[in-house]
């Protein structure tokens, strides 16, 4: 008889430590953003700065000898809006960068929240320093991969 209650305690506790999930515990994905010039890859050893327009989240801050970014988007909103100050010896130059996507509920278990993930359908940037932008990957996800490059002026 003491074997019965032993016997199911052990059964209770095996599916107890069953019903816990491996959430993530990051509530949003960044994508990566790459930097070329004249179709190479190339490394920016001007001062860089990312803003979200209208805001004051500042989301790289004064990052120097960069080849990328890796940055964050917005939870719901349909286009996301940045602002890319670039300081040199004696300038500043400012290019606005305007992301379209569609956001994509991502459920992973009944213990975790729902995550958001996107899929950038347009880009588009004024030209200051930046000639033109190309759209790699539009799948933002758990995946480490570049998603936009971000091709500048050909240096006078």
């Amino acid at each position: 008889m003491r074997r019965i209650p032993i016997l199911l305690l052990s059964c209770l506790a095996l599916l107890g430590a069953c019903d816990q999930a491996d959430c993530t515990l990051d509530n949003s994905v960044t994508y990566t953003c790459n930097f070329y010039a004249e179709g190479s890859k190339v490394t920016l050893n001007d001062i860089i700065t990312v803003t979200a327009c209208g805001t004051d989240s500042v989301l790289v801050n004064q990052k120097q000898g960069a080849t990328g970014i890796e940055l964050p988007m917005s939870y719901w909103n349909e286009e996301d809006t940045l602002v890319l100050r670039i300081q040199g010896s004696g300038y500043t130059m400012e290019d606005t960068i305007w992301i379209k996507k569609n956001n994509i509920p991502h459920f992973e278990s009944p213990d975790c929240p729902t995550k958001m993930f996107h899929l950038i359908t347009d880009v588009n940037s004024t030209h200051t320093f930046i000639d033109s932008l190309s759209l790699v990957n539009p799948n933002v996800n758990y995946a480490d991969v570049e998603n936009i490059q971000i091709h500048f002026h050909a240096a006078d």
